[in-house]
């Protein structure tokens, strides 16, 4: 009887009531005239009669009559009241007909606050209906640059191409993210077919996240969802029954539940070893061998990258020889055969596997979370994974000291070249690096910008009247006849000054050394973290290399300042700092944060140039700047 299921509902409303006050929050729905009190907007739009997710109404649009329902909109009045018999008998017509009339509602900054029909959401959301037909009114906020309102208008934006009003997400750039991961952009035009997949796929998702997870806050559903997409492909989703999605769920649960999302990645910034419990060390066999398995995208005959951590492959087997085994997996393209290759070789019998691209990345998640007995490296700087830990190094400490030489070598007036990829995590702090150490030597000099991977790139043109270059510093297999590291060039003439290696080899040293000790644990043990090894000259990872043409005098200070950087005496981004802007970054005989390193999206002062947007890229680097660009 309606009345029985006016009395249930009231039971429900009346705990949501008590839950919310003893939060010290409101035990009725929100009140938009109260949030919009004093508030300044940028005006109204009527968007129409729409079906709008019943999870995304929040409150009413006035105070009156709001206090007979909980924060959900159950019914709080008691039984024999004129409310109570009103929402029966709304109650009796919607399982007999079905309420036909749409509710009236605003919407403001992503949610919806109910004008008329407040007893209708309330009985939609007691029978736990997704959605409710509705005139709906958007209030829209002044728009400037707080975090709020820039994701808000990036919805607005989303909003506009697809019409899609539940997929909610809380950083800015989270929406340009979603169209990357379906291979579009702002750009893209969109069929009506794939709209309907997306919010199929999408309301697929929610309903199995909430049912695993019991999380129901929109922000957290959708950044899972990205999440979700960071492991497995658009494509590949976008194709399972719900069924399956939950299956896949299921899987990588760890990386998604709510608490997985609020994680931060953890920096190790020196080699240390890790403790686990006695126990467990003293059933470790002193003497095992173990076998370790390299994944290259690929080859070491074909990518000074490869090549560099081929050497290191190498110097690894050398040094534990009889007890490392190492074995080698490459030219390795799609995600499917990604996945392949790296069961392959657990079922070779590698217990220890790095992945020297981040491009491997969802492939070392997904097999991963299968095998958490495997330790599973990831060479990238910033993926927030607990089941696959990630390494690289600290360039911009050797980017310093090639900035120190670069400007010993300079004139006042000089304009001293620095190339580079693309603008992916890490590489702008290595920018910079290198620019504060050009003018702590000559004040008066100049670092060009010149990046090589946009499109129809003028990089040699722009190198051509430049005395001093910093190009990249990998050494190829194939020879040296490309200019790398830092260089004088004079009428075609290239002088080689100095340049930085990447000892890979003293990286794999040390963390086998660890794990064959028993004082590192593979992931199925105790808790997992989120951890990046982030190493540079203090753990011998990376080293500087002059050539005889550097004076004396210049090449002992660089190996003075080395010395200072790795006892941790002095370091580059210390004290305040200047951009291109005039605005001050950092504060005085502080440090700047770890994070703001690693993502840092500003130029320093002396520095000539931008950061290209993503669209100014070249084709084809997609993948690779999803994962690790700015």
């Amino acid at each position: 009887m309606p009345l029985d299921d006016y009395k249930q509902a009231r039971k429900l409303a009346q705990r949501q009531s008590r839950r919310a006050s003893a939060k010290g929050e409101s035990p009725y729905p929100i009140v938009l005239d109260e949030i919009l009190e004093g508030e300044e907007t940028a005006g109204n739009q009527y968007l129409g009669m729409m079906e709008i997710p019943l999870s995304l109404v929040v409150g009413t649009k006035e105070a009156a009559r709001s206090n007979a329902f909980s924060p959900d909109f159950l019914p709080l009045l008691d039984e024999t009241s004129e409310f109570a018999a009103k929402w029966t008998n709304l109650f009796q017509s919607q399982m007999e007909e079905g309420l036909r009339d749409p509710v009236t509602v605003y919407e403001y900054r992503n949610r919806f606050y109910v004008q008329e029909g407040n007893k209708r959401v309330s009985i939609m959301k007691y029978l736990k209906m997704p959605t409710i037909l509705a005139n709906v009114t958007r209030i829209l906020p002044v728009q400037d640059n707080k975090k709020e309102n820039v994701v808000y208008y990036e919805f607005v934006e989303f909003y506009k191409r697809t019409g899609l009003n539940m997929i909610i997400f809380p950083e800015p750039g989270d929406y340009e993210s979603l169209l990357q991961a379906m291979g579009k952009d702002w750009n893209s035009k969109w069929k009506e077919k794939e709209i309907r997949r997306l919010s199929s796929v999408y309301i697929h998702f929610q309903i199995m996240y909430e049912s695993m997870a019991g999380d129901f806050v929109p922000e957290h559903i959708g950044t899972a969802f990205l999440r979700c997409l960071d492991i497995f492909p658009y494509e590949e989703l976008k194709e399972k029954t719900s069924v399956e999605i939950r299956e896949k769920l299921e899987t990588i649960r760890e990386e998604i539940e709510p608490e997985a999302l609020k994680t931060e990645v953890e920096r190790v910034m020196e080699p240390e070893a890790e403790k686990i419990p006695i126990l467990t060390r003293f059933l470790t066999p002193a003497k095992r061998v173990m076998k370790v398995a390299f994944i290259y995208e690929g080859s070491a005959n074909s990518s000074e990258w490869n090549y560099a951590h081929e050497l290191g492959r190498q110097q690894l087997e050398d040094s534990f020889r009889g007890r490392v085994i190492t074995s080698v997996y490459e030219n390795i393209q799609s995600q499917t055969a990604r996945s392949e290759v790296l069961e392959a070789a657990i079922e070779d019998g590698n217990t220890v596997i790095f992945t020297t691209a981040a491009t491997l990345m969802q492939a070392s998640v997904q097999v991963a979370l299968q095998h958490p007995d495997i330790y599973i490296f990831n060479c990238s700087l910033n993926f927030p994974y607990k089941s696959v830990r990630t390494y690289l190094t600290r360039n911009y400490e050797i980017k310093f000291l090639l900035g120190l030489i670069a400007g010993a070598a300079a004139d006042r007036d000089s304009v001293i070249g620095y190339e580079e990829d693309y603008p992916m995590y890490g590489t702008i702090a290595n920018v910079n690096a290198f620019s504060i150490g050009v003018q702590m030597m000559q004040p008066g000099a100049q670092v060009k910008l010149i990046w090589t991977g946009v499109k129809n790139s003028r990089s040699e043109e722009e190198k051509k009247d430049l005395k001093i270059i910093s190009a990249k510093e990998m050494i190829s297999k194939k020879g040296t006849e490309s200019p790398y590291g830092l260089y004088f060039q004079d009428k075609g003439e290239i002088t080689r000054i100095a340049t930085s290696i990447v000892n890979w080899g003293n990286f794999y040293e040390r963390i086998m050394q660890y794990i064959l000790e028993g004082s590192w644990k593979p992931l199925a043990y105790g808790d997992k973290k989120t951890l990046n090894y982030w190493w540079g000259l203090s753990a011998g990872v990376i080293e500087l290399i002059c050539s005889e043409r550097v004076p004396g005098g210049v090449k002992r200070m660089a190996e003075s300042f080395a010395q200072f950087i790795a006892d941790g005496s002095f370091h580059p981004f210390e004290g305040e700092l200047c951009d291109q802007n005039g605005e001050i970054h950092g504060t005085a005989g502080e440090i700047l944060d770890v994070e703001e390193l690693v993502t840092m999206d500003w130029l320093y002062e002396n520095v000539i140039g931008s950061i290209p947007e993503r669209s100014e890229l070249e084709e084809g680097v997609g993948e690779l700047l999803k994962l690790q660009g700015l």
